[in-house]
């Protein structure tokens, strides 16, 4: 009895040990999805990790975190349900490029994020997303 108990312990630990974490995208197109499905499914710590660490930034993402979770709870399930889709890439230069993007939830409605690429780690800049400026 012992050494069936002791047999199903030693293998359900490598089941239970296995480490879960999310792999980090590295390109533009990456973080942005990566980013954007965060925020639709309502998980802002996850995507807060992606947006480039500045106090301007950290504002707007505060003030776009209150607005989304005021949104009904039937809209955040369709948000959540919702895919993302890319409707353009616009490169910059090799350090920043613009994604044009929408949803299945809201098609017509689209929006775009500028991603940066800081010390090999491309994020994203809300203060474009926010007020146009490159």
């Amino acid at each position: 009895m012992k050494m069936k108990l002791l047999f199903a312990i030693v293998w359900m630990v490598p089941l239970f040990s296995c480490n879960n974490k999310k792999a980090i995208p590295n390109t533009d197109i990456g973080v942005a999805q990566a980013f954007i499905k965060d925020i639709l499914e309502n998980n802002f710590k996850e995507a807060e990790t992606f947006v480039l660490k500045e106090e301007t930034n950290k504002q707007y993402f505060d003030l776009f975190k209150k607005d989304y979770e005021s949104k009904s709870s039937d809209e955040l399930e369709n948000y959540k349900n919702a895919d993302i889709i890319i409707n353009e890439i616009s490169p910059v230069n090799d350090s920043v490029s613009i994604v044009n993007y929408s949803n299945s939830f809201k098609k017509d409605k689209t929006s775009k994020v500028k991603m940066v690429r800081v010390n090999g780690q491309w994020l994203v800049d809300l203060k474009y997303t926010f007020s146009g400026n490159l």
